[in-house]
């Protein structure tokens, strides 16, 4: 934790983090610092910001995040790699299985995102730490935009990316990735820089958990017709006749 801060202060998410979450709020940063020590985080998920880890997720508020390193390889993802698109999630609804381009079935982002659309919930393709900052964590302590957060990432980063959703406000469900992510900061800042040879995978107990937890925050009818992308985030919009919560 203190080794990443220590190199960050001298790169640009450092200095933004900084001017956009510690010295306008120091008083919540230090608080969040303190409780991201205080976090287990050897195990398959990390639960943050509640006391009750099953309260419900879903719905207005809500985001899911996946890094980039998730898209396939081969064949390539459609959308390319080191960037906040999926264009099979921004072109729903698909109405056949064959509407599914060859790479993109056995992706994480397409099955995970179009369970966060049947729950309401915003999805964020994650990409550089200044992205994240300025796409998740900003907005959730300025305007309360994110509440709850479900995310997939390198073990390497999830104290970081802890204090972050702390200091927003946010309650959390963190997934680490089991094969493929940073194990630490000289990898993961060529990642953060878009270079990432390696494919990342979710441990398949935890892509069943965040099926399941996604499953079981799915929205009464009518449900999201799809995507809508403002700026990096996609959002669900309202199904045709229903009005947005």
């Amino acid at each position: 934790m203190w080794t990443f801060c220590l190199h960050s202060l001298f790169r640009e998410y450092g200095w933004q983090f900084f001017r956009r979450i510690a010295l306008p709020h120091p008083l919540k940063t230090a608080k969040a610092v303190r409780a991201s020590g205080r976090l287990d985080y050897s195990g398959d998920v990390t639960h943050l910001g509640t006391e009750d880890p099953g309260r419900a997720f879903g719905g207005a508020g809500s985001i899911v995040g996946v890094g980039f390193c998730l898209k396939p390889l081969d064949p390539p993802c459609p959308s390319g790699r080191f960037n906040h698109d999926c264009r099979f999630l921004e072109t729903l609804p698909h109405s056949e299985t064959t509407d599914i381009p060859a790479a993109c079935r056995q992706c994480a982002i397409r099955e995970i995102g179009t369970l966060a659309r049947q729950a309401g919930a915003a999805v964020y393709v994650m990409t550089s730490a200044k992205d994240i900052l300025l796409d998740v964590f900003a907005p959730a302590l300025d305007e309360g935009r994110f509440t709850a957060g479900l995310f997939a990432l390198c073990r390497y980063s999830l104290r970081p990316f802890a204090v972050g959703l702390l200091a927003g406000g946010m309650r959390g469900w963190m997934f680490p990735f089991e094969t493929g992510d940073c194990r630490d900061y000289r990898t993961w800042l060529r990642a953060d820089r878009g270079t990432k040879e390696e494919r990342t995978e979710i441990k398949p107990s935890n892509r069943s958990s965040m099926r399941d937890l996604l499953r079981a925050a799915a929205q009464k009818t009518p449900r999201a017709a799809g995507f809508e992308k403002r700026g990096n985030v996609l959002f669900p919009l309202p199904a045709a006749g229903s009005e947005a919560k």
